[in-house]
């Protein structure tokens, strides 16, 4: 027992530490982490103050994952049947002068990418003014530069494949590289996946404030003091001694968010100059009255 569990492979230990369960998770809470940040930083309020629990990260990553998660798969699928053909025509058709030819060409080719996209990743300055404000679309400008990485490290373990064929995929050196080109492929993915997820959190925001915020509550806010909002969809009146003490009462809210101490209300008409966001303590200055969706009388 003892010589066997010397023999156990590196990988076999780490498996003790960390379980592929810890790793999936790990990254669903990432990912519904950059997703809730991003959206409510589009209406600038910052994540400490909401008091969310991992378990609301974790609902929120299928939104952040599937979309991004079902393109790489169909383009991963694309590129083994690609991959495949290509090699078997090579195999069957071209000679080795012709095969070393390829290779050498793909290898170009892929180190081409890596040097022209991969400093893009950094977002120098001349990239975002002189190239990036003439691409229209936020998901072009977000996730090229990296998919076009991921292509160029791909483009270059195709080549180390025809260059040296089956018969050295057991060599060591080839393992080691096939290894850090696999782990840069890995990284680029979850760098394409973070990404999308950003950009996805502030692009629900902004449909969300553009539709008036349909899917949350309308409330009603009665307060001690007048309430001053800039939104001209927000009503407020004052309603004398008879309704002491919360005498103010105001209209046209609904509820973005709520933590153990504050209320974060949005007016349900989007401002034409800014998105407002009212901020609320949750005590007994104010009492905030949730109302239901309302569908008439039905009479018999």
């Amino acid at each position: 027992m003892e010589q066997e569990s010397g023999r156990k492979s590196f990988l076999e230990r780490t498996a003790y530490v960390v379980t592929p369960g810890s790793v999936v998770i790990g990254l669903l809470y990432y990912l519904g982490n950059r997703y809730r940040s991003a959206y409510y930083s589009y209406f600038g309020i910052p994540m400490r103050d909401l008091e969310l629990t991992p378990q609301d990260y974790l609902l929120d990553s299928p939104t952040a994952l599937f979309f991004p998660l079902w393109v790489l798969l169909v383009l991963g699928l694309v590129g083994v049947l690609l991959f495949r053909a290509t090699e078997r025509w090579l195999s069957e058709k071209a000679s080795d002068r012709q095969r070393r030819l390829a290779a050498s060409a793909v290898a170009a080719s892929g180190a081409v990418l890596l040097l022209v996209s991969f400093p893009v990743l950094l977002e120098p300055l001349w990239w975002q003014r002189g190239v990036l404000q003439g691409i229209s679309s936020f998901w072009v400008r977000e996730l090229l530069p990296p998919v076009v990485v991921a292509v160029g490290v791909l483009m270059l373990l195709f080549a180390l494949y025809l260059r040296h064929g089956p018969e050295y995929r057991r060599q060591r050196l080839w393992n080691a590289v096939q290894g850090l080109l696999l782990a840069a492929v890995v990284m680029i993915i979850f760098f394409v996946m973070a990404r999308y997820a950003y950009g996805a959190g502030m692009s629900r925001a902004q449909n969300d404030a553009e539709s008036g915020y349909r899917g949350t509550t309308r409330v009603l806010v009665h307060s001690r003091t007048p309430i001053h909002a800039s939104a001209s969809s927000i009503a407020c009146e004052d309603r004398g001694r008879a309704d002491r003490p919360y005498r103010f009462r105001c209209t046209g809210f609904r509820i973005l968010a709520k933590s153990s101490t504050r209320y974060f209300l949005v007016p349900h008409k989007r401002p034409s100059d800014v998105d407002v966001v009212l901020v609320l303590p949750d005590d007994d200055s104010v009492r905030v009255e949730v109302s239901g969706m309302w569908r008439g009388v039905v009479r018999r």
